[in-house]
């Protein structure tokens, strides 16, 4: 991980989110944007100010890295953040979300999504209430019979390895009480098991039922006091949570704990 970009609207959570961002770039030596689209809400000369400040913090803590601010022009926040990403060459968006309260902030709930949706890069959503003194050492690895499911592997090392203390969380889930979905799922979690195996990782594996695939993550996630969930923005719709909207909006609506959602396009993406 080289480079990563964090948007603000300097709002509590999306301060919060470039704590992490400082602390998360530190970690991989990367270097870091801190990004602001234009609005209304804040004068142009006092968001310089701000940004100048949050540059100087974070550069006493990134010796080794670049820092950066940008203003970007008034737009839609989701689309100028996915410009700002591509044009980086951003390995990673950090952002700040509200859940199911505060719609009329810039990055909460729907404009969350549609950010994800429109990043070219895994997108990591912070709450405000998140202790940013906390190393994020639990990491919770959802497994389902969607075919990408695994495609989530290779990010969720890559934070592992940045806390020494960390261990992976392998949540097998059976959402059906079909033979060949169950197989299908086991099938994958040993997959799992054998790279984490080969990768010298600290894992452990748990199996759950689930109606509600969102629901149950986050209530097996809260009960082991996880630091983060990892999730594909694609995992699978049962009959019990499409309705409810998208896999990745649900679960960030719902969750007090950080989430790093990964797409196949972003995975795959050719332009990177």
């Amino acid at each position: 991980m080289d480079t990563i970009v964090v948007g603000i609207d300097f709002s509590k959570s999306s301060l919060t989110a470039m704590k992490v961002s400082i602390d998360v770039a530190a970690r991989a030596e990367a270097d870091l944007h801190i990004v602001w689209v234009e609005t209304v809400e804040i004068e142009y000369t006092k968001a310089e100010e701000k940004l100048t400040e949050y540059v100087n913090k974070a550069k006493e803590k990134l010796t080794e890295s670049e820092v950066y601010y940008h203003i970007l022009p008034k737009g839609k926040v989701y689309s100028s953040l996915n410009k700002a990403i591509k044009e980086f060459d951003a390995d990673l968006l950090i952002i700040g979300t509200h859940g199911n309260s505060g719609y009329d902030e810039k990055f909460a709930g729907a404009n969350t999504y549609k950010t994800i949706t429109e990043a070219h890069c895994p997108v990591l959503t912070i709450r405000e209430d998140f202790h940013t003194d906390k190393d994020l050492e639990v990491l919770i690895m959802p497994i389902d019979f969607t075919k990408d499911t695994r495609q989530k592997v290779p990010w969720t090392i890559e934070f592992a390895k940045m806390f020494p203390n960390s261990e992976i969380y392998v949540l097998g889930i059976y959402s059906s009480t079909s033979k060949s979905i169950r197989n299908i799922v086991d099938k994958y979690v040993t997959s799992v098991e054998n790279l984490l195996k080969s990768k010298n990782m600290r894992y452990r594996i748990d199996f759950i039922e689930a109606e509600n695939t969102t629901l149950s993550t986050i209530e097996y996630a809260t009960k082991h006091n996880a630091d983060l969930i990892v999730i594909m923005s694609e995992q699978e719709k049962t009959l019990s949570n499409i309705f409810l909207g998208p896999y990745a909006q649900q679960m960030i609506n719902n969750s007090h704990i950080p989430v790093l959602t990964c797409s196949v396009r972003q995975l795959y993406n050719e332009s990177r």
